[in-house]
């Protein structure tokens, strides 16, 4: 592989080298200028170990598919994402694949240039390479065997993700730690592209006619507003009725303050219930479930005093609005899905089969039934968490 002390030739056969945490593959001769690259013997492949130093893999005016769709809280934690890699690269084309919710998430997102909404995968197969054909590099924020395959196809010259199985056609990836944030996860795939992080945190969105609106909807509140997401699309995930209960009535009763309950469409008929069980209170709960758009949510979020809630994309719509908040967690990873706030209060019992979704075999365990880490989280926790914040 060395022809000279200066220079460096890549073999013209694809030749895989890990490199500073990632892997490097060229498929024509290369020669890299001995002062951007650090090198050192690697006993194990037998060949030179290369990596980075003072320049990136992607150029200044690169063209860029950033592929993220998935959950609100998922849409949320790749914010820091876009926000930094905009700053490393002003003046590059950056678009985002994505599905119906990080849409809304990201409809005012200032940092890339199109969103583009996925149309399809396999079935929608030319249509796919055709567009992926567009872009020098992708970023695989989402794991995807499908798409990755697709930007193999297309000839896509950098393909960025996470070394995992679904991953397989990808050739620059990064470790993908199941006890690493998720936002540090996506972040790490900026800094094997030779790229600086200065800012981790998440961020929002929101527009001024959004936020006008819940102003004038939420003028007429005189009391403190607290925010309750009970429902998670995973069951696993929520908290016990009777618990919220009697949050609510503490809430309601003793602290005087407005309880609003936001959501889906779906989950009127949950919060439906909870009232009629709730009875008469001083002030009475206000239903906005399937009422906002989730921006209008997001501008909610921020003019809220607090949000309660359970492992779900409100509590991190929270943290990225800097909005204090109280998570009640229990089978997810705190390490991997934790918000990124000193103003978030985690109310959570260790229990040996936590995390759960993580542990093979144990979900198992409080299949159809309110698992044990969420019984263990006793209402006088939250009171005692909210006499600490207003009293």
């Amino acid at each position: 592989l060395l022809r000279d002390r200066s220079r460096v030739r890549i073999a013209p056969s694809a030749i895989f080298a890990e490199c500073g945490g990632f892997i490097l593959e060229k498929r024509s001769f290369e020669k890299i200028n001995r002062r951007h690259v650090k090198h050192k013997n690697c006993k194990k492949h037998n060949f030179l170990l290369l990596s980075f130093a003072s320049r990136g893999i992607l150029m200044k005016q690169e063209k860029i598919l950033v592929i993220r769709y998935g959950t609100i809280g998922d849409t949320i934690f790749a914010s820091a994402f876009y926000r930094e890699l905009r700053k490393n690269l002003p003046e590059a084309t950056i678009d985002v694949l994505v599905d119906g919710v990080a849409k809304g998430v990201m409809e005012n997102c200032p940092y890339v240039d199109n969103i583009i909404p996925i149309i399809g995968k396999f079935n929608k197969l030319l249509d796919n390479i055709k567009l992926f054909r567009q872009y020098d590099t992708v970023y695989f924020l989402k794991n995807d065997s499908c798409f990755s395959l697709i930007a193999f196809l297309a000839g896509v010259k950098k393909r960025i993700g996470f070394k995992v199985f679904r991953n397989k056609f990808l050739n620059f990836t990064s470790p993908y730690k199941e006890d690493r944030n998720e936002i540090d996860c996506y972040l790490d795939l900026l800094k094997i592209s030779g790229f600086s992080v200065e800012n981790i945190n998440t961020e929002l969105w929101i527009n001024k006619d959004d936020e006008t609106k819940i102003k004038s909807l939420i003028s007429d509140i005189d009391a403190k507003k607290i925010i309750i997401q009970a429902c998670s699309r995973m069951p696993e995930k929520n908290w016990l009725e009777d618990y919220w209960l009697e949050v609510i009535k503490y809430i309601s009763n003793e602290l005087k303050a407005q309880v609003l309950y936001v959501g889906g469409a779906k989950d009127t008929e949950y919060y439906n219930n909870l009232s009629t069980k709730l009875g008469d209170v001083k002030v009475p709960p206000i239903d906005l479930c399937g009422k906002l758009k989730i921006t209008e949510t997001m501008a909610l979020v921020k003019n809220s005093e607090l949000v309660i809630g359970i492992d779900s994309g409100i509590i991190h719509i929270a943290a990225a609005a800097d909005t204090p908040s109280i998570l009640l967690h229990g089978p997810t990873s705190l390490k991997r899905w934790s918000p990124r706030s000193e103003k978030c209060t985690i109310i959570s019992k260790n229990f040996d089969c936590s995390p759960c979704l993580l542990q093979a075999g144990a979900k198992e365990l409080c299949k159809n039934k309110i698992p044990e880490c969420m019984k263990a989280l006793e209402p006088n926790l939250v009171i005692n968490a909210l006499k600490k914040m207003f009293l």
